[in-house]
């Protein structure tokens, strides 16, 4: 099985350097670009028409007991469940009129249209690891939010039926503070491990930042680039941002989600196709006989729940 690569990782040896350039400024755009791993394991299939990936996921784990002398373990095993993914492309184009080149405007004009396409990119998918779901748009993948719901990792703050946790004003904060640690980690020690990051949006993670001072559990990391990274008791916390102008992690009068997240090649990662480009790139080519020419940058990938309790989300909290 090929081992998970980082976009730093796959950035290593390319020789487009537009591509290099590419990868490059997505991982420094997020912590999440920075830690996800991408298999390169997805196989053509149907003569061409794209490409798909079968996995087993770990429903169940199996157990261990004492046993008397002479007396014998009750058998067990670990349950799997076959799944399979189907890679998909995101990405866009862009067209910048040939009589710019002429001008001296089209070095300006490329490289802004590549920097907001390639933030676009990153927006895109952020919004499709939370929000992607197969049976509502067929061109996406299932993300975080149709992965676990109505699994065990799936928790209401307040309780089945309840009324959420709030945390929607500053005295809010600082009076629920410690009960909010309580459930928070009550949350986390349902996980089969420890998870390297707890992803929401931005009004979800200052209240936790607030919380964690409060109570004395924040901490720092360090990301690739040097730079600190907030986390609570070591646990990254990474605000997933806006796509389309409205937060990934989504509002819903008042509340809103928490997502706990483990990378690995036996939690959560990625996938890209096998023996294929992840990320692909074309440059306008103004020597094209064309009135406009094209830009294009496209990211080949889809995500993968390789242990059903590696991940959860925490639901009802109230931030507004």
């Amino acid at each position: 099985m090929p081992a998970l690569l980082t976009l730093a990782d796959v950035k290593v040896g390319l020789v487009d350097d537009l591509q290099a350039t590419v990868i490059d400024e997505l991982v420094k755009s997020t912590y999440l670009f920075e830690k996800i791993g991408f298999e390169p394991v997805a196989s053509l299939v149907g003569g061409g028409a794209g490409w798909s990936y079968a996995y087993n996921k770990v429903k169940e784990e199996s157990t261990s007991e004492f046993r008397d002398i002479n007396g014998k373990y009750t058998d067990s095993v670990a349950l799997t469940e076959r799944k399979n993914v189907d890679l998909k492309i995101l990405g866009g184009s862009f067209s910048i009129d040939r009589a710019l080149r002429d001008t001296g405007g089209a070095p300006e004009q490329v490289a802004f249209q590549l920097a907001q396409k390639i933030k676009a990119v990153k927006a895109g998918f952020c919004n499709a690891i939370v929000n992607g779901a197969v049976i509502t748009n067929s061109k996406q993948f299932d993300g975080l939010d149709a992965l676990l719901t109505g699994s065990s990792t799936e928790i209401v703050a307040g309780g089945t039926g309840g009324t959420g946790f709030d945390l929607s004003t500053f005295t809010k904060v600082k009076d629920n503070a410690a009960e909010f640690v309580a459930v928070l980690d009550d949350f986390l020690s349902i996980l089969v491990e420890k998870p390297d990051a707890l992803m929401g949006n931005s009004k979800m993670i200052n209240k936790i930042k607030a919380i964690a001072k409060i109570v004395g559990t924040n901490t720092e990391t360090k990301d690739d680039f040097g730079r600190s990274i907030d986390a609570y008791d070591g646990i990254a916390l990474i605000d997933l941002g806006e796509y389309k102008g409205a937060p990934v992690v989504a509002i819903n009068a008042g509340k809103t989600s928490l997502y706990a997240v483990k990378f690995g090649a036996q939690a959560f990662h990625a996938i890209s196709p096998a023996g294929a480009s992840l990320v692909d790139t074309i440059a306008p080519d103004f020597t094209q006989a064309s009135e406009q020419v094209r830009g294009l940058i496209e990211l080949r990938a889809a995500v993968v729940l390789k242990h059903s309790k590696s991940c959860g989300v925490l639901r009802s909290i109230k931030v507004q």
